[in-house]
């Protein structure tokens, strides 16, 4: 799919709105091949997911049907980053669904901490802004 420059430009200019971080992310899906697997996207789908799973119905949820390559993706893309507040806390919930403290735990830190986890996207998106724009210009 084919994206103008004014349609992207307007969400890379609102990228401190959750909706503009979820439209980029919508674009970013649309935009790889079948069998392409770019790290920074899949990290991106699975931090997102693991934020929001945890604001609606608990953290536990995202943890109990997680993929060992996906999180291994996941935290390699954060210590790549240097995300230590978020891979940590990410970390601590791997294999540990069942255990309602140490998910409680993790869905509050998740709550007390949106900022860092949107910024950490932000900065994501807007270190590719030029794939997008690549990619995806008609």
């Amino acid at each position: 799919m084919k994206y103008s420059k004014s349609y992207l430009d307007q969400f890379f200019n609102s990228i401190n709105e959750y909706h503009s971080k979820v439209e980029l992310l919508i674009i970013a899906n649309s935009l790889i091949r079948n069998a392409e697997k770019i790290s920074w996207v899949i990290s991106l789908n699975q931090l997102m997911n693991w934020q929001s799973m945890s604001d609606r119905s608990g953290v536990w949820t995202y943890y109990e049907v997680l993929e060992k390559e996906e999180a291994s993706i996941l935290i390699n893309f954060l210590e790549e980053y240097e995300e230590r507040n978020i891979l940590v806390n990410y970390c601590k919930g791997i294999g540990n669904y069942i255990n309602e403290e140490l998910m409680d735990e993790v869905d509050s830190w998740i709550r007390h901490n949106e900022f860092e986890i949107y910024r950490c996207i932000e900065n994501v998106f807007l270190r590719h802004r030029d794939w997008f724009y690549n990619c995806s210009i008609v």
